[in-house]
């Protein structure tokens, strides 16, 4: 079970550490105002992993940061289909091995942005003199 309350309260923490306004924070992560303030209150009752993909790479923090600190209850061996949401709280009944799995992707992402990065042609000056 993650509670979405502390993911959201751990963005808006980090968000105002960089004196970022919900909106120039929403624009950067593709989405409204509305839903970032809903993050931020815990009201949504799911968080998708491609958005804590750019949440993540924006504050430069790892998948485990906003695991840590919140209730995790992800001890069963396989998944039989139980997902249920109360009071914006996930019990996913997923293996545990299932955000090792995330993590390893992002992880993987992240090296073949940086792998293009490298290989994009470098930016020619300006030309002309003034």
């Amino acid at each position: 079970m993650v509670r979405n309350m502390d993911i959201g309260g751990k963005i808006k923490k980090l968000r105002e550490n960089r004196r970022m306004s919900q909106d120039e924070l929403a624009l950067q992560l593709g989405i409204s105002q509305t839903t970032l303030h809903n993050i931020e209150t815990g009201h949504p009752r799911k968080i998708d992993f491609l958005l804590m993909d750019k949440v993540c790479n924006i504050f430069d923090k790892d998948f485990s940061y906003f695991a840590n600190d919140s209730v995790i209850n992800n001890n069963v061996k396989e998944n039989k289909g139980q997902v249920s949401c109360e009071n914006f709280t996930v019990n996913n009944n997923y293996p545990e091995s299932i955000l090792a799995d995330i993590q390893n992707i992002i992880n993987e992402n992240k090296a073949l942005k940086a792998k293009i990065a490298e290989m994009e042609p470098p930016q020619a000056p300006p030309k002309g003199g003034m």
